[in-house]
């Protein structure tokens, strides 16, 4: 196979390369559906190994940290905790450099000196390199939330379970397994499916366009081929017409045909110049459309690309320039009729005339009667063309024929001075504002329409032929146009009238879809655009609520499962309420589930800011006479405040769980010491004076994650608050004190376990934005392709009710052709001042638009159904549609003028 063969197949390939690539992508997609499936049901399932340095302080052994790491520590990835007492040295919590086997290292130790409750030592929690050549200290951030989790854990009672809680936020910054946002993983997997259905969507509609632009040009090519094909034979009309010409018996003759034989041959010599022209770009663009390895002619590609368009323009008109050519050689000399030639022409005008006439309130008695005598001197000339010359040709039909053309064009210029100053007149009355639809794409259109009348919709300009007979007018312009001119100043002068805006009409009266042929949506890729900025800013924002630390939307609604009071009760004082005090409850029997429970509904629903439990919470509040427990101090930094001992209150913790498992048993778990899941205990502080208050609540949920608040606020051990204090106007229950600390612990255990993303928002804002874009884009595109379906297949079927339309009115034109030309001729023809010549010339060209347009309708209606629909057969029908429809105005109104003028003679 040769180099060209190659690039051939190479090129046929290289066609099919979109659906193919579509196709990898769709597999692309499912594959990363089932990647995407996979991390966003992943459930932490991989264990955490912890390596305990002896037994260390808060009941932290190997075996009790293995106990509480039981079934609830878990991660993504495996990794090991080395839990020690001592400080971490400098290369262990700065560079990262751990034992060997420890990816995390935690100490539990806590300085004396600096508690480090505001500010964690990060000298104290570390995790290991896990990459050679890192920056230094990678998981500074991970290190300080590792130790601020185990100092919350530690804070609310906890003592192996607050190692597990600090592995625990470790395995969600540090061991995640990657991304898990839904948003994230389903935009990722739709992304390659999209851009595949968006590459098929623009695929179907590259060949869909090139389908049509082939259909174009082989329309073209076929124009110029039989315009090359017939230039011998055109180029032998020519001859044969000089040859006739040149028999001239005298000197005038000679001359005249001398003229007559130049023009002709000059324009031979340009449509044969043109198809040349037109051959070597049929060449070009077959090279771009059909076959790129195409021979060009050695003149070379031309210097500005081609447009198709302005190519099947141009070949168009060179086949009319061929077409008028043949008739004005055949013409010229006699050799045929030139009455249906001339009166295409002629109807241009005459129907135009015609609507004028129609409007009499526009025109004087003078104008109507110069209007009314002029058409018919116009379609005198038509009848004379084709009556006049017989049989005969050679130099002297020539002659006559010349001076048949010379009264022609005086006849025209009369009426085109006539409609002129019509024209003028009527046009000073149009007020100053109103103007702007009499454009010239208006008069354009109006023309087109005429000439596809008078060709029975073969074309819809007869510039050629006018070219042709030398009938282009000298000065000025012809009748058709003054007259199209007039009725557009009429419908301006109508709307002015009215207050309406002036009808506008396509140029072939084509009923136009809400969607137009040429529309794309990607004209429009501002609505995707939009959307996908508003997608990836919305994805943005719920990334950035959900690690969020303040502002959250609270959604608790469990209530308190159960309250145990433990301890005596003869220490809980009454309190100040010196308003109601007889009918309030004793304060012991405030603390009970049903009081806390009313409690915490109604400060619920009193504030948007506060929320029931997230979860089932069983309390046990054991009343603790304070200083049995910790030492007491007064705190100067609030005033009438107190302050406790941190490592007092962890001492006193054990106590406290020791003397409420006794009275409530199953309250702490046995194996570690600690308060189980789902249970809390809340110290009820009691002193001397009669005052209380309760201090931080014990829980058995870990304190995990980024910014916990649970358990974080140390002062909410060590500073308690006070009520009922000796002297104060006011105090609250015991049970509102217990209901204010469970709305709190509530708060506090949503804004539990929050994690940090390993995702920036820039990448999941891109992702999420260029997905939805593709998407909302390929959606369209479908929509937009199936409405056009559907609207051209409705636009077929109501073309083709009209063609069964056309069908019948045909059918009675038809079946009052007799009686038509019996009125036009027999009737009209009487008082035509012609002896009857310009209304058989009328009714001639008649009925020879009608059977132009009964077989041009034959042939629609002969059409397999698949090519009855687009654009172009509708542009047919529609065509055909306004021929008949001025047909049919015209056999009414020859009726109704035969009818009056019956009726003046009676």
């Amino acid at each position: 196979m040769g180099d060209k063969g190659r690039r051939k197949n190479a090129l046929y390939r290289s066609k099919w390369m979109v659906p193919v690539v579509a196709v990898a992508l769709a597999g692309l997609s499912a594959g990363l559906a089932q990647v995407a499936q996979a991390h966003i049901l992943a459930q932490p399932d991989k264990p955490i190994t912890f390596l305990v340095d002896g037994d260390l302080p808060y009941g932290i052994t190997q075996e009790t940290v293995d106990a509480a790491a039981r079934g609830r520590a878990l991660s993504y990835e495996p990794f090991t905790v080395l839990v020690v007492e001592r400080e971490l040295t400098w290369d262990e919590y700065e560079n990262g450099e751990l034992p060997r086997g420890a990816d995390v290292m935690v100490s539990v130790g806590i300085d004396p000196d600096d508690p480090d409750l505001v500010l964690p030592d990060v000298s104290r929690a570390s995790v290991a390199k896990r990459l050679e050549g890192d920056d230094w200290n990678p998981n500074y951030s991970a290190a300080v939330d590792i130790r601020e989790a185990f100092l919350n854990n530690l804070t609310q009672g906890q003592g192996p379970g607050a190692v597990v809680g600090a592995a625990l936020t470790a395995a969600s910054r540090a061991f995640d397994g990657g991304p898990r946002s839904p948003v994230l993983w389903v935009s990722l997997a739709a992304f390659p499916l999209l851009v595949g259905l968006f590459m098929m969507v623009l695929w179907a509609r590259y060949l869909a366009r090139e389908r049509n632009r082939r259909r174009t040009f082989s329309r073209a090519r076929l124009e110029l081929a039989r315009v090359v094909l017939e230039l011998d034979i055109l180029e032998a009309h020519v001859d044969i017409a000089g040859a006739e010409l040149d028999r001239g018996a005298d000197a005038r003759a000679r001359n005249v045909a001398k003229d007559v034989k130049e023009k002709l041959r000059k324009d031979w010599a340009a449509i044969r110049k043109e198809s040349l022209k037109l051959a070597h770009e049929e060449q070009v663009l077959t090279r771009e459309l059909l076959d790129p390895f195409t021979r060009v002619h050695e003149r070379g590609a031309p210097e500005t690309p081609l447009d198709l368009a302005e190519f099947a323009r141009r070949t168009a008109a060179l086949r009319r320039r061929a077409d008028a050519l043949v008739a004005a050689s055949s013409l010229r000399v006699g050799h045929v009729a030139g009455g249906t030639i001339l009166g295409r022409i002629a109807l241009t005008s005459t129907l135009a005339v015609d609507d004028v006439l129609a409007r009499p309130e526009l025109l004087s008695e003078k104008e109507i009667e110069s209007l009314g005598r002029q058409r018919r001197d116009l379609l005198a000339l038509v009848r004379e063309a084709d009556t006049t010359f017989g049989d005969d040709n050679g130099p002297e039909v020539v002659v006559r024929h010349i001076d048949l053309m010379t009264r022609w064009r005086e006849a025209e210029r009369r009426l085109s001075v006539t409609l002129a100053r019509i024209e003028n007149r009527l046009e000073k009355k149009i007020p100053r504002g109103t103007t702007s639809h009499i454009a010239a794409g208006a008069l354009d259109r109006r023309l087109q329409d005429r000439a596809r009348i008078a060709t029975g919709g073969a074309a819809e300009t007869l510039d050629e032929l006018r070219s042709s007979l030398d009938l282009t007018p000298r000065k000025g312009l012809p009748p058709a146009h003054h007259a199209e001119r007039i009725l557009l100043i009429a419908d301006a002068l109508d709307a002015a009238r009215s207050g309406t805006t002036p009808p506008r009409r396509s140029g072939s009266g084509i009923r136009v879809d809400k969607l137009a042929p040429d529309f794309t949506p990607l004209t429009i890729a501002g609505i995707p655009l939009v959307a996908a900025l508003i997608a990836g800013f919305m994805a943005t924002s719920a990334m950035e609520r959900s690690d969020a630390t303040y502002g959250r939307e609270l959604t608790g609604d469990v209530p308190l499962a159960s309250l145990e009071v433990v301890g005596d009760p003869a220490l809980l004082p009454t309190y100040n309420n010196p308003e109601d005090a007889e009918r309030e409850d004793p304060n012991i029997e405030t603390l009970s589930l049903d009081f806390v429970r009313d409690a915490m509904e109604r400060t619920a629903q009193r504030s948007d800011d506060d929320a029931l439990l997230p979860e089932r919470i069983d309390l046990v509040v054991p009343l603790l006479p304070i200083d049995d427990y910790v030492t007491v101090r007064s705190n100067p930094e609030v005033e009438g405040g107190v302050k406790l001992d941190y490592f007092e209150v962890l001492e006193a913790y054990a106590r406290i769980k020791t003397e409420v498992e006794a009275a409530v048993p199953g309250t702490l778990d046995p194996a570690t010491g600690d308060v189980r899941a789902g249970h809390a205990i809340l110290p009820f502080w009691i002193r001397d004076d009669g005052s209380y208050g309760a201090g931080l609540p014990l829980t058995g949920t870990l304190s995990t994650g980024t910014e916990s608040r649970l358990g974080a606020y140390d002062f909410l051990a060590t500073e308690p608050r006070f009520t009922n204090e000796p002297g104060e106007d006011w105090a609250n229950p015991a049970g509102w004190v217990v209901a204010s600390e469970m709305i709190k612990l509530g708060r506090q255990l949503e804004y539990n376990d929050l994690r940090v993303s390993s995702l920036s928002p820039a990448t999941l804002f891109w992702v999420v934005a260029l997905a939805t874009w593709t998407g909302v884009q390929t959606l369209a595109m479908i929509v937009w392709s199936l409405a056009q379906l559907l609207l051209r297949g409705a636009g077929s079927r109501r073309t083709r009710a009209q063609l069964r339309e056309l069908r019948a009115k045909l059918n009675a034109l038809a079946m009052g052709l007799d009686l038509s030309r019996l009125d036009a001729v027999a009737v009209l023809g009487t008082a035509d001042g012609h002896r009857g010549r310009a209304a058989e010339a009328d009714q001639q060209l008649y009925e020879t638009v009608l059977f132009t347009a009964w077989r041009e309708v034959q042939a629609l209606e002969a059409l397999p159904r698949r090519e009855q629909r687009g654009p172009e057969w509708r542009q047919r029908v529609e065509r055909m549609s306004a021929v008949i429809d001025a047909l049919a105005v015209r056999d009414a109104g020859v009726a109704e003028r035969a009818l009056v003028l019956v009726r003046s003679y009676s």
